[in-house]
């Protein structure tokens, strides 16, 4: 039997069905020089055991390896890695994280820069310790994050908050990280390009159309599904004019929005319709391959590949 590596190696792409498809176009023509910066964002791969999402994310994964133009310096890991710990029993979240921990083992060779979602969220402990089981399995210090690299600087944001009745949960960020943030903005060059992550969207069109909420007319977005403190964001983000890119997945719709001159980019879901055969909505399963340039510009583009 031919191994994952050997398979990856021959290049035996017809095992993957139609891997070309570019998916959606990019905001710019891609550039013929070297990028200062190059990722792929994975969001929203829901894992969990007994099902196709193990190997879905292989597939995925060897798509990346095997297409990227420029092998990416990292992975941004948009959050939802597993199917669902908010609502689960400590037997049922410790083997969706053993998915995960097994595929890992098999891709030292990538980097991973994870974001922490909702459904990574242990609902059944302590509220202080809710977030302190994914910290552990993406080995993240803190749950919201700032890192550099080439001239470009990356902050990873922390979306999922409890309600104010003590319920999971909302999107926004807290008085805490919001300071942070602040700080962290302040303390980067006005001439360095800045990404942000994020799992739920800071600003969509996508959360208008998610689900039944078109269907009242009323148009009303539910704190779950869009920051609640998106204009508080704006705002910020307004004041620092080299704030280029906002990433995030959750809706598992694809978009592209620019708003004061910031590119926001919802990138789907690898497990586009929680790992059924058909597209969610009109979004396929896919990924974003994004190159960052030293002007401050970028290249994105999110493709689709083909798992069943």
């Amino acid at each position: 039997m031919t191994s994952r590596r050997s398979w990856i190696k021959q290049g035996s792409l017809a095992a993957l069905g139609a891997l070309t498809l570019p998916g959606y176009s990019s905001n710019m023509s891609i550039k013929h020089q070297k990028p200062a910066v190059t990722l792929a964002h994975m969001t929203d791969m829901h894992l969990m055991p007994g099902n196709a999402s193990e190997e879905g994310v292989r597939r995925c994964l060897d798509h990346i390896i095997q297409h990227s133009k420029h092998q990416p310096d990292f992975i941004m890991s948009g959050g939802d890695l597993i199917m669902d710990a908010l609502k689960r029993d400590k037997d049922e979240v410790e083997a969706q994280w053993a998915v995960w921990r097994n595929i890992k083992k098999d891709y030292t060779m990538l980097n991973f820069k994870h974001c922490i979602g909702n459904h990574d969220v242990w609902g059944k402990t302590n509220p202080t310790e809710a977030k302190s089981w994914a910290q552990n399995e993406l080995v993240l210090d803190h749950p919201y994050y700032h890192f550099s690299q080439n001239g470009w600087h990356f902050i990873v944001l922390d979306s999922t908050h409890m309600k104010p009745d003590n319920s999971w949960y909302t999107a926004k960020l807290d008085d805490k990280q919001y300071e942070w943030l602040e700080d962290t903005l302040k303390g980067i060059p006005s001439d360095a390009p800045i990404l942000i992550l994020s799992h739920i969207p800071i600003l969509g069109a996508t959360p208008f159309l998610d689900g039944d909420n078109a269907k009242s007319g009323d148009w009303k977005v539910p704190g779950a599904w869009m920051h609640t403190d998106a204009k508080k964001l704006i705002n910020l983000f307004y004041n620092y004019k080299n704030v280029k890119v906002c990433l995030s997945g959750h809706i598992h719709l694809y978009e592209q929005l620019i708003y004061n001159n910031i590119y926001y980019y919802c990138n789907g879901a690898v497990s586009g319709n929680w790992w059924r055969k058909e597209p969610y909505e009109q979004t396929k399963n896919g990924y974003a391959y994004m190159e960052l340039y030293d002007d401050g510009t970028h290249y994105h583009e999110y493709i689709n590949f083909d798992w069943f």
